[in-house]
């Protein structure tokens, strides 16, 4: 135990001292020399204007801007560069313009118009909102384009500990999928694990291959903004997609300050539930081209309880350190970045049954026998995971010139996880029995050019991955997985048009990806293998957005998609989190399909309402199931298991989600939700396995600023959560007869927060989850067929901006 253990923190910290560049690999790249002004003939058109908005101090364009002008239509809004276009009945000379955006002063100008030339307006940055700038307007990733949801930087604050996926679960359509207290995924309308892309700060989060039980290595709380894409989007960030993409983005760094500035945060907190601890905190620096970011991040917590018991050896601990640095001038932006992150999470030990009659009893029984359970504790024991992700990233912005951008990023990911596990002999259970190094180099280019017709851009870009797994020996043990090492490349173009309220996009993708393969196929004779596998398809989509008037958007995208098996639904075999046995299957063919999403969205003062649905469609969908017969559960000396199968079939899921907002009273909002989704299995006719149920929320809250010149603010919340009893499942796939009964959660915040000058801040927060203690469980948790799921959390917390 204690070489492995040194084994891994000395490689934990000779990593923070780690001093690496990254040498940008070039590409030759022929750009097409013909300005972009040469590609329309037609004569300019004096009945439209076109309107540029930049920030004032860091010339960027601001999104989202709201433009409106005397005799014009319509308002419109400003685009991904900063653009938009007003058309007018007449030709007109001269304009009354008038632009708004949450942050920025208020612009009214009247202008004289010049054909054929834009009229550019820099927006000055109202400091008493600031906060909100960072959040809404620089840092999105995404376009009116995509069916996406966000989590501001306010919302992460009140995180903590909980998990990203438990965070997401705010935001209609996503759910997640468990394994236990500590270890859960995001699911996006029934997509989960490498189905769903996490995107940190731009680099693909890639140990997500190892399968379902284990969770993502992120740290959300240095994010500004966590965006969540609900297409399938192949085409515009590679294979695998195919329910959706995450993006944790950090807000810009600080440039173009003439003296040296310095601003942080830092967060504090305590849950009662676990009696955790958890804090963060960021530290920020700009002075002219240069800017500067360091984060860290800590928790640790025991074991948690339920609303009637505790559940030994669930304590966590986590560590996550990050810094980026970065250079920007006229034409250029360079970065350099990198993160660490370890974390230990123990795993509840009473899945260890010997007999299958008790087994059987236990599933029935549904939770701990009184003889198992023993005071609250921090300590960890076998069985548990502890895993680490170091990442470096290095990007080059190279602005051409107004209109042609090329970017070249490279990147380096390794990932380490070690699993322990109770064995038979009791010195053993401190040897790992997985013990596995997943290291991936990335190099990306991208081109991107901006044309005056139909205001037109286009992205085009190769990205190229080479990945090696690694099994160290003196697990005592076959790997779950085998080595591996995998080529992946691909190429893609994207072009978005727009015609006066029509905004349209169209892109296609290609890539192939070869793997060679070697392991063992048994775990008594100790069979060896080596294996090839190729995989390559081309993935399209297409996407519209369209404005009806100043109340009424609506849009549509469809997106062609595909997923190369991962190496778990290969080859897996073993015992995962000390409960339930998989086998693999190496004849697996890749997931091919489709998902098409309608959106609209009606808004005026008072109102909002949201819908969307969807439809999707996967030949070959790849998914574990329980056996039959003898095959349901396996004999292993440490007891006996319920043993998942992986196979595959076409399937179809299609639903919905809507989410509607009043603010009846100034300060007071109230946001209602609801989702609903139905999956099927088309080849067996029966229903898919592990699908989250429908789901209904109701919250409302109340703000209000007081004292002299608002220095005061405070704010207070309640939101319900309903879970329906899910009844869509077949009972011969699962190892009980039923599914867990319906379920509600009571949630609860409240917030003071003191406004200094400058940009400083100090709020308090009281933050409560299923404050009513209702015992229940999930129908995506694997574990609850042993324990149900946390009870009511308390968690205290002090931000404090400076």
């Amino acid at each position: 135990m204690r070489s492995h253990e040194a084994r891994t923190y000395r490689r934990l910290w000779s990593q923070l001292l780690l001093l690496a560049g990254v040498i940008f690999t070039s590409a030759s790249t022929l750009l097409a020399t013909t300005s972009p002004s040469d590609l329309s003939s037609e004569p300019e058109d004096p009945r439209r204007v076109t309107i540029v908005v930049l920030n004032a101090a860091s010339r960027e364009p601001i999104i989202g801007a709201v433009v409106r002008c005397t005799g014009a239509i319509s308002p419109d809004v400003t685009d991904q560069s900063g653009r938009c276009v007003l058309r007018f009945k007449q030709p007109v000379r001269e304009v009354q313009v008038q632009i708004t955006y949450i942050g920025y002063k208020t612009i009214r100008s009247t202008s004289t118009v010049t054909p054929g030339k834009p009229l550019t307006f820099r927006m000055q940055e109202d400091v008493k909102q600031f906060r909100e700038v960072l959040i809404s307007g620089q840092r999105r990733q995404t376009n009116k384009l995509q069916q996406t949801a966000r989590i501001s930087s306010e919302v992460l604050d009140k995180g903590g500990a909980t998990s990203l996926a438990k965070m997401l679960e705010t935001i209609p359509g996503v759910s997640s999928i468990s394994s236990g207290s500590t270890v859960a995924k995001p699911v996006i309308q029934g997509m989960h694990s490498s189905r769903i892309l996490l995107m940190n700060n731009g680099v693909r989060l890639e140990s997500q291959s190892w399968g379902a039980d284990h969770a993502p290595e992120i740290d959300y709380t240095g994010a500004s903004m966590v965006e969540v894409v609900k297409g399938a989007e192949c085409v515009r960030y590679g294979f695998g997609a195919m329910g959706g993409v995450v993006l944790l983005n950090e807000a810009p760094l600080p440039y173009g300050n003439d003296k040296l500035q310095v601003h942080g945060k830092a967060n504090l907190g305590y849950d009662t539930n676990a009696r955790g601890g958890s804090g963060s905190g960021s530290l920020e620096l700009g002075y002219r081209n240069v800017g500067l970011r360091l984060h860290g991040m800590y928790t640790k917590g025991g074991d948690y309880r339920t609303a009637e018991y505790i559940l030994n050896n669930t304590g966590y601990n986590t560590i996550s350190l990050s810094g980026v640095l970065g250079y920007k001038s006229r034409r250029i932006e360079v970065d350099l970045s990198s993160s660490l992150y370890y974390q230990r999470s123990g795993i509840y030990y009473a899945s260890k049954i010997s007999d299958l009659d008790q087994l059987i009893k236990r599933f029935e029984y549904g939770r701990p026998d009184p003889s198992t359970i023993h005071p609250f504790s921090y300590s960890i024991k076998p069985p548990f995971q502890q895993s680490q992700h170091f990442t470096l990233k290095g990007e080059l912005k190279w602005n051409i010139n107004d209109n042609h951008k090329l970017t070249l990023t490279a990147s380096f990911q390794e990932n380490l996880r070690q699993e322990f596990e109770n064995r038979k002999k009791v010195e053993w259970s401190w040897v790992p029995m997985q013990d596995l190094i997943l290291k991936t180099y990335k190099v990306d280019a991208q081109w991107n050019a901006k044309w005056k017709l139909w205001n037109m851009s286009t992205d085009v870009g190769t990205a190229n991955t080479y990945q090696t797994n690694y099994n160290y020996p003196g697990t005592k043990q076959p790997a779950f997985v085998p080595n591996f090492a995998a080529l992946t490349m691909g190429g893609y173009f994207l072009h978005r048009a727009q015609f006066d309220r029509l905004q349209c996009a169209i892109g296609m993708r290609y890539d192939f990806r070869v793997m060679s393969v070697n392991g063992y196929t048994s775990l008594s004779n100790y069979t060896y293998y080596d294996d090839f596998k190729l995989y390559s398809n081309f993935t399209s989509s297409f996407a519209t957005h369209y404005t009806i008037n100043d109340h009424w958007d609506v849009r549509a995208n469809i997106g062609w998609s595909w997923r190369p098996p991962d190496i778990n639904e290969l080859y897996a075999i073993g015992l995962q989190d000390g409960s339930y046995w998989v086998v693999g299957n190496s004849k697996l063919e890749s997931e091919r399909g489709y998902k098409s999403v309608l959106g609209g969205r009606y808004r005026d003062t008072w109102f909002s309402i949201e819908p969307s649905l969807f439809y999707q469609r996967i030949n070959s969908y790849i998914y574990d199931h329980i056996g039959t017969g003898k095959d349901r559960f396996h004999n292993h000396p440490s007891g006996k298991y319920p043993k998942f199968i992986y196979d595959q079939d076409d399937v179809k899921l299609y639903g919905g989600d809507l989410e509607a907002t009043i603010t009846p009273l100034k300060g007071l909002s109230i946001v209602g939700k609801g989702e609903w989704m139905f999956a099927r299995n088309v080849t067996r006719g029966d229903w898919l396995p592990f699908m989250p149920s429908d789901r209904y929320g109701l919250s409302g809250t109340y703000e209000r600023s007081l004292g002299a010149k608002e220095k005061y603010h405070a704010s207070i919340s309640l939101s319900g959560l309903y879970v329906t009893k899910q009844r869509r499942f077949d009972p011969d796939k699962d190892l009980v007869s039923d599914s867990p009964d319906a379920y509600f959660l009571l949630n609860g915040t409240a917030e003071f927060a003191i406004r200094l000058p400058q940009r400083r801040e100090v709020r308090f927060m009281i933050v409560g989850e299923n404050i009513l203690n209702n015992l229940y469980k999930e129908y995506t948790d694997r574990f609850r067929y042993y324990a149900h799921e946390r009870g009511v959390n308390v968690s205290l917390r002090t931000l404090i901006k400076f």
